[in-house]
């Protein structure tokens, strides 16, 4: 996929193909915004431009480089993701964490010349990078080794050490366009353009985001989690509640449900609801939102997101007591 064939980031992708054609590119990028909008896609392609034996700027797609790229198997582009040795193999770290040892491994590969254009290494969630980790990559990031380039993708760059941010010229990525990306769904999907309407817009229009909510049914478990929040009479439901969360595989997801949805109610509670992301999703009816303060509901909204800070890499605090903590906050 070549840039040519990426969804959205003209801006983005202009600024890269310009260093390209003047040879004028960052030793060390950072490469920040949502969540499944195609930072890591735009990174490879970078990187196979660089490598690519007709590329100006963008890759040819059809050499024996870029087809070497894109079955991983070429010696000059490194991507670095949580993993841990096994035996001598290489498996998912369950931590989910970018440990040292990744680290000294990635920089004893950059001493080696490239085998022609130029080494890239690409670290795809840089913020789950361990604080050895980080601190073991500071020299490498502000003076990469001859021919050789880093890219830190995030879509969490507050979670990074400033020292890394500084070092970085950064790449900021916005969402992408709610019209462009409904109609890549329709396209991939079949869902109606109101479908896909809605899987844009609770998203946070990122194109992996919404393929995974119109594929995983998440409208409809999302006005499940809100009904059984409602639900709520009394302490013991609240904790029963915390707990059941506490124990999803996709409790973040739970959590990202909460906060649009209380992101909604203090946009409605401030009269603005045609800036509702969707109203029906969550049953929204005549606009009265129990009668709750814009201040509360916003308070309530940095409550969540604090919480799914605390419980994701790499605090990795309680799970229980921090749901327990924050359902009896959200129900008082």
């Amino acid at each position: 996929m070549p840039f040519k064939d990426i969804l959205g980031h003209e801006r983005e992708i202009r600024v890269l193909r310009e260093a390209l054609n003047t040879g004028r590119l960052a030793h060390s990028y950072l490469f920040a915004g949502p969540e499944g909008i195609g930072k890591r896609k735009t990174a490879f392609e970078l990187a196979r431009a660089l490598n690519c034996a007709s590329a100006t700027d963008d890759a040819c797609g059809e050499c024996a480089s870029c087809l070497r790229a894109a079955s991983g198997t070429h010696t000059n582009i490194v991507e670095v993701a949580p993993t841990v040795k096994d035996r001598d193999e290489l498996v998912p770290d369950p931590s989910g964490l970018i440990r040292i040892e990744q680290i000294r491994d990635i920089l004893s590969l950059l001493k080696y010349k490239a085998d022609g254009g130029r080494k890239a290494v690409i670290v795809d969630g840089a913020e789950r990078l361990m604080p050895q980790a980080a601190n073991a990559f500071l020299k490498t990031l502000e003076e990469p080794p001859a021919g050789s380039i880093i890219m830190l993708v995030t879509s969490r760059p507050a979670d990074l050490l400033p020292t890394i941010i500084s070092r970085c010229q950064r790449v900021s990525f916005r969402p992408l366009p709610e019209e462009a990306l409904i109609v890549a769904l329709v396209e991939k999907t079949g869902a109606t353009e109101e479908e896909a309407m809605t899987a844009a817009r609770m998203t946070g229009r990122s194109l992996s985001l919404a393929l995974k909510y119109i594929g995983e049914g998440r409208g409809d478990k999302g006005r499940e989690l809100i009904k059984r929040l409602q639900s709520i009479t009394d302490v013991s439901e609240a904790l029963k509640f915390a707990e059941e969360l506490s124990k999803k595989d996709d409790i973040l997801e739970a959590l990202e449900t909460l906060k649009g949805w209380y992101r909604d109610r203090a946009i409605a509670a401030s009269g603005a609801e045609n800036l509702l992301v969707n109203r029906d999703v969550y049953g929204y009816s005549d606009g009265s939102f129990e009668g709750r303060r814009r201040e509360g509901l916003a308070e309530d909204f940095f409550s969540i997101e604090e919480t799914r800070r605390m419980i994701a890499p790499p605090r990795y605090a309680n799970k229980l007591l921090a749901m327990e903590a924050l359902i009896l906050k959200l129900v008082d």
